[in-house]
């Protein structure tokens, strides 16, 4: 590792302000540069919501009324709670949390999902405060300057062969939905890094969840489908597997596979690029560089 490696992570918009970085030499462990991650995706996750409009406090405290009656822990619950979505009674909070802007409620519709999920006890991303953090140092908080004049949000990352910049200017012609997507983008990449460099095998696991999950639609029976996948005794086999027989890394595994399966299927329970683009056809995000030819056919021969 090089003592240039380091993670910085810059933004300045509105009344939003963080600097942070942590130096990647060799006296940080991966599971230092993992917690930072973890904890720098769910800031950017959460202002992805909030910098669109979306009323999230509310639909939080809303999300309480409706896993009251369920098992917490219990992935039929995750099920039960996404039929349940449409009904009229959720529809007005959704409706009022996205300000009756049509365009907003997905989004709305998404954070309910998602704060009901969480309540359930229910992760698909790997959190701050994961059992395998424990120990793990703070990570340093920077006072140097941002790199940009006004306002803007700056992800530069170096870590071993990891390299990502992903860089916003912010103007008084920027659109909202434009920086939602800029961090949606970077929590897409931390997602994957943070079980990668605690350890996860993530490269067998996105095999696996697109064997399972091809060909399948958004809709309650394939997610009940892959809750069902995840508790099966095939997919416990892929998760040591992937966790190296690393029991503190298997429910990072498990987390990890349960992201990647609602992402197949494009249950969101984040803000979504795709949907984004869906919402506001203006918008334009830069596509990442697709699969080569015959990648798909590769990650079938992996199993």
């Amino acid at each position: 590792m090089s003592e240039e490696d380091s993670i910085d992570f810059f933004a300045k918009y509105k009344d939003w302000s963080v600097a942070r970085s942590i130096k990647c030499t060799s006296s940080a462990s991966a599971k230092d540069v993992s917690a930072y991650l973890a904890s720098l995706r769910e800031e950017v996750a959460e202002k992805a919501f909030s910098v669109l409009g979306i009323d999230s406090k509310s639909l939080y405290s809303y999300s309480e009324n409706m896993t009251k009656s369920l098992k917490a822990g219990d992935y039929s619950s995750l099920v039960n709670i996404y039929k349940s979505l449409g009904s009229a009674e959720h529809e007005t909070e959704i409706n009022k949390s996205a300000a009756g802007r049509e365009e907003l409620k997905p989004f709305a519709k998404a954070y309910l999902f998602r704060s009901a999920v969480r309540r359930l006890g229910l992760l698909w991303y790997i959190t701050g405060d994961y059992e395998a953090f424990k120990g793990a140092k703070a990570a340093q908080k920077q006072s140097a300057a941002a790199p940009f004049t006004s306002e803007g949000i700056s992800f530069m990352a170096k870590y071993k062969e990891w390299v990502s910049i992903k860089k916003l200017s912010i103007h008084e012609n920027t659109k909202p939905e434009e920086v939602s997507a800029h961090l949606s983008s970077i929590r897409m990449a931390v997602d994957r890094k943070t079980a990668q460099i605690l350890g996860v095998n993530t490269e067998s696991l996105d095999a696996y969840a697109y064997n399972v999950t091809e060909n399948m639609r958004k809709s309650a029976a394939n997610l009940e489908k892959i809750t069902n996948t995840l508790c099966s005794s095939e997919a416990k086999k892929e998760i040591d597997s992937a966790s190296g027989g690393d029991a503190s890394l298997r429910n990072a595994a498990i987390i990890y596979l349960f992201s990647k399966m609602l992402q197949n299927i494009k249950v969101d329970l984040e803000v979504s690029p795709d949907t984004l683009m869906d919402m506001f056809p203006g918008l334009k995000i830069p596509k990442p560089k697709g699969r080569m030819p015959g990648q798909k056919k590769m990650l079938k021969k992996k199993q």
